[in-house]
């Protein structure tokens, strides 16, 4: 979701970072329907059934990741930058979808305005988690000034992250009377606690390690120094 923001070179070094990565990536949907199905038959049709057409819209996107992924080593011209934009929406479609199904799972697949709009934000959110993810995977394996992009990238992505971690926060016990229950029952409200929390900072510490150190999850870099480390050839720079 990341590569319309970076130049045409930038592209080919995004997708080179994950190249060796990307099949095995894409097992794990296929087992984890066929498992569903072997062990759950009839929460797997209940589940399915009640989001057949998000489900398809995300093997939707996985086809157009799977082909603009390959496709696009090979053209040249237009056609590249026609495949780069279906890996882009393949992409946000098949992340988008996840959101929108854990969004109305959580719902219990309720109708209504509401409900939809809360799986739609869950969606987004979902979008957010990726950019982060995919942000802090290029801090690690690249440098100069894709690097660059890629902590703007993250800093961004953890803000979209916390906003849709708020809403949706506050939003689930209001669409999910289960949810609410066991939120703020005594003494779950007291053995949950900690969950949010440890999201809260989470979040401080991913922030405050941006740009400090590779592996939390950005390049180490201090003022006027030379870092190395094990991923990334020595880098020269002064504090951001």
């Amino acid at each position: 979701m990341l590569m319309p923001a970076a130049a045409s070179a930038e592209q080919d070094h995004m997708v080179a970072s994950i190249g060796p990565f990307w099949d095995a990536n894409e097992t794990w949907l296929v087992l984890g329907i066929g498992l569903l199905l072997v062990a759950f038959p009839v929460a797997q049709g209940v589940v399915l059934g009640a989001l057949y057409l998000p489900v398809a819209a995300m093997l939707v996107g996985l086809m157009l990741r799977g082909v603009g992924f390959e496709m696009r080593i090979k053209a040249e011209g237009w056609h590249r930058e026609l495949w780069n934009w279906l890996f882009w929406a393949g992409s946000f479609l098949a992340s988008f979808a996840q959101g929108f199904m854990l969004g109305r799972y959580i719902t219990g697949f309720a109708p209504g305005f509401g409900f939809w709009l809360f799986a739609m934000l869950a969606g987004g959110a979902v979008c957010g988690g990726y950019v982060l993810l995919g942000a802090t995977w290029l801090i690690l394996k690249t440098e100069g000034e894709l690097q660059r992009k890629a902590l703007a990238w993250a800093k961004w992505g953890l803000i979209w992250v916390a906003l849709g971690v708020a809403l949706i926060s506050l939003a689930t016990p209001l669409v999910s009377e289960t949810v609410r229950t066991k939120w703020f029952s005594f003494p779950n409200f007291i053995l949950l606690s900690p969950l949010p929390i440890a999201t809260l900072l989470s979040g401080i510490f991913l922030y405050k390690s941006l740009g400090r150190s590779d592996w939390q999850p950005s390049p180490g870099r201090s003022r006027s120094t030379c870092s190395r480390s094990p991923v990334l050839p020595t880098a020269c720079s002064t504090t951001w």
